[in-house]
């Protein structure tokens, strides 16, 4: 039971936190279109998962004498098929119709937290299931809970791009291919630890994966907050046009 705790205290972390800022950023017009976005969100990373993921694992995946082409391919799948997957909120016209320069950052940030937090019951119920598992007291899970609340924002961050561009009248297109290579970028790290890129040893590894995924927190913030301010902006000029 402790993982399942620790899963619900990291699912109200994250709504109390990003939720939070979420309705702090957005008009009181625009938070029926941001319920929607959370709940439609929910249920995509596992879909992403078992609708396309491992059937894309089972036909594609190099076997481990390919070199660098397997783990490349695997480094690959999660960008490719969690970004794409995201989007389809955009399939219901409410959302669509809301979104906007203003709304973009908020309808971002609201989808990447029904993402993260499905992301955060389906890793929970996989470590579950895994055999051998030991389960602890839920204290013990602090790590996991801090990473899944930093998950979450970045899974909004990574979705920034291809709602803000559209709603500039610039191409979506360009605004995923953004959001699956930063994607790509946070993994990077991963693969270059398994592989001591330039023999910089374990502890040196550990210390850059620490400090890695904090570093894409802030610039992810700092990327949000201008988009916003932006949005903002570009509101206030069509009020007094």
């Amino acid at each position: 039971m402790g993982l399942v705790v620790a899963a619900g205290i990291a699912t109200v972390l994250a709504l109390a936190v990003l939720g939070g800022l979420t309705r702090s950023l957005a008009a009181k017009e625009d938070r029926r279109a941001l319920v929607w976005v959370l709940v439609l969100a929910l249920p995509l990373q596992p879909l992403a998962f078992y609708a396309v993921r491992l059937p894309l694992l089972h036909a594609f995946l190099p076997d481990a004498g390919a070199g660098w082409l397997r783990p490349a391919f695997l480094l690959s799948l999660a960008p490719l098929t969690e970004e794409p997957a995201k989007w389809l909120i955009l399939a219901v016209p409410l959302v669509r119709a809301a979104l906007s320069k203003r709304t973009a950052v908020p309808l971002a940030l609201a989808g990447g937290l029904g993402f993260g937090i499905g992301e955060i019951w389906f890793v929970a119920h996989a470590a579950i299931a895994a055999p051998g598992f030991v389960d602890h007291p839920f204290w013990v899970y602090g790590g996991f809970m801090v990473e899944r609340l930093e998950v979450c924002f970045l899974h909004a961050v990574f979705l920034a791009a291809p709602l803000a561009l559209p709603a500039w009248r610039r191409s979506f297109v360009l605004g995923g291919i953004a959001g699956m290579a930063m994607h790509f970028l946070l993994n990077l790290p991963i693969y270059l630890a398994t592989i001591d890129l330039f023999g910089l040893g374990r502890v040196a590894w550990a210390t850059i994966l620490l400090l890695w995924v904090p570093l894409w927190v802030t610039l992810g913030g700092l990327l949000l907050w201008r988009l916003w301010k932006a949005g903002q902006r570009a509101e206030a000029a069509a009020v007094a046009a």
